[in-house]
């Protein structure tokens, strides 16, 4: 095989690589974009513990209105928010809000630690091997989701939240009377 056909052959294979890694490349942001939780669409059920050892599923809280809360205590921004979401928590319980905050894969006592330095008195879902993180697409933390009484995802944040960025979220998302 002469040098100039050994050239062209290595840059055909070359090109050949270079379209299937592309085409993988492709197929794996195309799937990925399909999974992911999207406003408008039912919000993916999932069922997890309570740091009490309670089992409970995103069904037990159908009829209410549910903020999902993506948090670990080692997060700054997570615990800079904690109080926004124990206020709006405390405000809104007794009209058909519900927070349930998920730790990511931390140890009970650490969650528990945490929950009672913060004062949390919201559910608290331990996601031991991040299978909720996975099903919702949660990237950066903290990452919350609104889902309304039918079960439907109205809205995805994230980033950090305040009193005042939640309070109209969480209006336009309680059951109506």
């Amino acid at each position: 095989m002469s040098k100039q056909t050994r050239y062209w052959v290595r840059r055909l294979l070359f090109v050949v690589m270079l379209g299937l890694v592309g085409y993988a490349l492709y197929q794996s942001v195309a799937q990925g974009e399909g999974n992911r939780p999207e406003p408008g669409r039912p919000a993916p059920v999932f069922q997890l513990t309570t740091l009490d050892g309670k089992e409970v599923s995103l069904e037990d809280y159908k009829g209410k209105a549910v903020m999902l809360n993506f948090w670990g205590s080692w997060c700054e921004p997570c615990t800079k928010e904690m109080p926004a979401l124990q206020t709006v928590y405390e405000k809104y319980k007794n009209q058909g809000f519900v927070v349930l905050g998920i730790n990511i894969a931390e140890t009970d006592f650490t969650a528990n630690a945490f929950a009672k330095r913060m004062g949390i008195s919201f559910p608290v879902l331990m996601d031991r091997q991040r299978d909720v993180v996975k099903l919702y697409d949660v990237v950066p933390i903290p990452s919350s989701f609104f889902i309304d009484p039918e079960g439907t995802l109205k809205q995805r944040v994230e980033a950090p939240l305040t009193v005042e960025q939640l309070e109209p979220i969480v209006q336009s998302i309680l059951p109506k009377k």
